[in-house]
């Protein structure tokens, strides 16, 4: 009877079209974030020794199906590559580790794309999917998530540096995604090295990281009555910052709204947000 039963396990598992479905629990993903992100300090020296769980999840994307990717919900899709893009970083530094000055841009197979982490972060992410032609082209309607629109995936975007937003110590997924991704810039933003505002001068204080996405923050129009009187250019990232301050900032900016608030932008080096 054994037999039979294991022979039938055999034939099923041979048989086209039984291929398992894409795990949306991040179970290989999260398993490595709970053993080597340590609130946001990477250990690559560690996860470069054993690299086992990440690598057969990188292998499981490459495995996804247009069918089912195209079955998926658009937030599904939005964790899916926001979760690409972090731990391809993360199999990019550790190949180089511990001279990830060396390590170089490579293409990946995700989900029948042949993609960049560059590529990911720029056209899918801070851009649409249709801007990846197969997604769309291949499924005959537009696969867009427009998730440009959505400024909080910023924050869940990591570059392996000090200067990006820490790494999520849990995956990203469809169910929760919205909640994660405002406790994303939540934490960001309580960390006095991305954000530190000064009343008294009306001078909010941000990290580089800003710089690099002042365009994306320059068009955002939410709270469109605050900070009328600053710069064109930094009323964006005001609007956006100003519901993730606490109650009493929120009260103090209110108090002030009508003066001219000032962004000074903060440079830092860009130091590996980890080590082993």
């Amino acid at each position: 009877m054994r037999r039979i039963v294991f022979a039938l396990l055999l034939v099923l598992m041979a048989a086209p079209g039984t291929a398992l479905a894409f795990d949306h629990t991040y179970r290989l993903w999260n398993s490595d974030l709970a053993q080597f992100n340590e609130s946001g300090y990477v250990h690559y020296g560690a996860w470069k020794r054993n690299h086992e769980r990440l690598d057969r999840y990188i292998a499981d994307m490459k495995d996804v199906g247009l069918r089912e990717f195209g079955g998926w919900t658009p937030e599904q899709r939005t964790a899916f590559w926001i979760n690409a893009h972090n731990a391809l970083v993360i199999a990019r530094i550790i190949e180089a580790y511990p001279r990830v000055d060396e390590q170089r841009e490579r293409h990946w197979l995700v989900a029948g794309q042949d993609v960049t982490t560059d590529d990911i972060r720029d056209k899918i992410l801070r851009g649409t999917e249709s801007r990846v032609p197969l997604l769309s082209e291949a499924l005959g309607r537009d696969t867009s998530i427009a998730a440009g629109r959505d400024l909080r995936i910023l924050f869940a975007i990591c570059e392996g540096s000090t200067v990006s937003p820490p790494l999520s110590e849990s995956a990203y997924t469809g169910d929760g995604l919205s909640a994660q991704l405002d406790r994303q810039v939540s934490r960001t933003l309580a960390n006095p090295s991305f954000l530190e505002v000064e009343p008294r001068l009306k001078i909010f204080r941000v990290a580089g990281f800003f710089r690099i996405y002042q365009r994306d923050f320059k068009t955002y129009q939410g709270h469109v009555l605050l900070f009328e009187k600053s710069g064109s250019g930094d009323r964006g990232l005001l609007r956006f910052v100003f519901p993730y301050l606490d109650k009493p900032m929120q009260d103090v900016l209110l108090a002030k709204q009508k003066a001219r608030w000032r962004v000074e932008y903060r440079m830092p080096s860009d130091a590996l947000n980890g080590g082993d």
